[in-house]
């Protein structure tokens, strides 16, 4: 297992939101900055990374802390206002090791496709963050804020990538524990890829809960600043 602590960052601060909502926000930090490198000296070698204001305004807006993070030397994926291939482009010039696209590709179908055209699959992260609308995942976009009717497990089928990160909205932010349902049913239909668990991450148990469904991969963040799981525990996670 992988685990990527998290980083979002609003107006300047390192905060988390609590289902994916903009007016519930909580400041842990002024500095992203000492965040990233406080998990760079315990150990961690990748972070995730999303710029809310970014996701909200559709562009770049947090760029100058961003960019310095990156100069920390600790590899990134990075989220948050990113529409084009051309931001893509110069994201992974200045050595962003994947960048999230998410909005672009579900608003236009051949965004995808273009970008995979031009970028290497491994460098792109498609995250999906959807809503469970009775018993079925329907996707969100623009930062959460617009709720489609695109179903999840359709919308994969449909644009096959290596890297999916999958955040359940209604999970993130509230310590619950992730939708290990919707996990097993995107593992069950589409084994090879790298699926990415986000949101209710609370413990190290659910950690292990993920990785028994063969999720190589998670995003931890509030967890880590409520500390219910400590840095240590997180870095010695098989």
């Amino acid at each position: 297992m992988k685990v990527l602590p998290a980083i979002d960052i609003k107006n300047g601060n390192c905060v988390r939101l609590k289902k994916g909502n903009f007016k519930n926000v909580k400041v842990y930090s002024d500095s992203p900055i000492e965040q990233a490198n406080h998990f760079k000296n315990n150990g961690f070698d990748f972070i995730h990374i999303v710029d809310l204001d970014g996701a909200l305004n559709g562009k770049r807006v947090n760029i100058k802390i961003i960019d310095e993070i990156i100069n920390l030397g600790i590899n990134v994926q990075l989220g948050g206002g990113i529409r084009s291939i051309s931001d893509i482009k110069n994201l992974i010039d200045i050595g962003v090791q994947r960048v999230i696209v998410s909005t672009a590709a579900i608003e236009n179908d051949n965004f995808l496709s273009e970008v995979l055209n031009k970028i290497n699959e491994k460098n792109i992260t498609l995250a999906l963050d959807f809503r469970v609308i009775n018993g079925i995942p329907f996707l969100a976009s623009k930062g959460w804020t617009f709720q489609t009717k695109i179903n999840l497990y359709e919308f994969i089928k449909n644009n096959m990538i290596e890297n999916i990160l999958a955040t359940d909205i209604n999970k993130d932010g509230l310590l619950s524990g992730p939708n290990l349902k919707i996990y097993k049913e995107m593992k069950k239909l589409f084994p090879d890829l790298n699926i990415i668990g986000s949101g209710g991450i609370s413990s190290l148990e659910d950690i292990d809960s993920l990785s028994k469904i063969n999720i190589n991969e998670c995003v931890v963040g509030k967890a880590i600043y409520e500390n219910k799981i400590s840095l240590e525990e997180l870095f010695n996670v098989d």
